[in-house]
């Protein structure tokens, strides 16, 4: 009864203030559509002796956005390779320092996952531990859905978002029906940073969350450092996660270092440490990847549109894990129109 109280406090101040702001103003309808092609080639090691060459599309997207006024957003995004949705969030825009979010999206959670477009990443993939980390949480495509508050002031910005805590249950319970699934509890996601004036292209913040114990019993927390003075770019960032949902904890931890520099207007040389711990209870479980590549983009000015990136990925694992020659050599081109 609580839960539903707070629910509805929060749709009644959501209609009252949207009112007001709509009632002042005649809305401009502008619309935009457009997506991106990631096409892949690759030659990894999958075992001692047998190894994989091959082609194939990374992601297919496609993407719609419409404003109404300067207030209201919203945005739909699907994946065409294996057909899925993606985001179809609304957006309410009160003030810059004040917005709120609802629908399937991204929420707070950790920098290098979801929060991180496809469109930029820094290599071919995202860190494996932010991989890692989206499996087991909300899911491995970093949405759920939910509701979310955030803004930014001053340099400061924060998002605290209430979500189901697991992205593949759409709830839509009606008159005629009840719930199916036991979802009393909520998921709820909070993360804050900052991106100071005075240092241009720095960026810090942090972020924890814990899950519903109806879907998926876990709490995580993750810190990041992002220093990208161009042509120079630099990022760390740890990531912890502790899944509580069987008879034991089990708590998952890892981190990263990248570094990249632009040694021409269209080249970046960028690389990447990494390491993994399954199972920090356990010894000698660890994995480690060391990456090197390159980046050309066709268009300097416009990075993302037309880019080939490269790179080797180096896997280790230690004495407890499994050992495997898991070695890749991939090539991904990118469009975004």
């Amino acid at each position: 009864m609580k839960q539903f109280t707070l629910l509805y406090s929060i749709f009644i101040l959501i209609f009252f203030a949207s009112s007001i702001i709509y009632s002042q103003e005649t809305p401009e309808l502008k619309v935009k559509v457009n997506g991106t092609v990631q096409a892949w080639a690759s030659y990894a090691q999958t075992n001692t002796d047998t190894n994989q060459v091959g082609f194939g599309l990374r992601r297919v997207r496609a993407r719609f956005a419409s404003t109404f006024g300067k207030h209201l957003k919203t945005f739909i995004q699907a994946e065409l390779t294996s057909p899925k949705l993606l985001d179809a969030r609304i957006e309410y825009i009160f003030t810059k320092a004040f917005q709120i979010r609802v629908g399937r999206f991204i929420g707070a959670g950790v920098r290098s996952g979801g929060l991180t477009s496809h469109t930029v990443l820094d290599i071919v993939e995202r860190p494996f531990t932010a991989q890692q980390w989206g499996r087991e949480t909300v899911g491995a495509d970093y949405r759920d859905y939910g509701l979310a508050f955030l803004g930014t002031k001053n340099g400061f910005g924060y998002n605290l978002t209430l979500h189901n805590g697991n992205g593949k249950l759409n709830l839509k319970p009606s008159q005629r029906t009840t719930a199916s699934v036991q979802t009393s509890g909520v998921a709820v996601s909070g993360m804050l940073f900052y991106k100071p004036k005075s240092v241009k292209g720095l960026e810090v913040g942090g972020y924890y969350g814990t899950g519903n114990k109806y879907q998926n019993d876990y709490t995580s927390f993750n810190g990041y450092i992002y220093f990208e003075p161009k042509p120079l770019r630099l990022k760390a960032e740890y990531i912890s996660w502790t899944d509580k949902n069987g008879n034991a904890d089990k708590t998952s931890a890892g981190f990263y270092g990248f570094a990249g520099y632009r040694v021409k207007s269209n080249i970046e040389l960028v690389a990447r440490y990494e390491q993994f711990d399954p199972n920090t209870n356990l010894t000698n479980d660890e994995q480690s990847l060391i990456t090197i590549g390159a980046t050309y983009s066709f268009y300097p000015a416009k990075w993302k549109t037309a880019k080939i990136t490269a790179a080797y990925v180096i896997h280790n694992e230690a004495s407890n894990a499994p050992t495997i020659d898991n070695n890749v050599f991939y090539v991904m081109g990118q469009y975004v129109f």
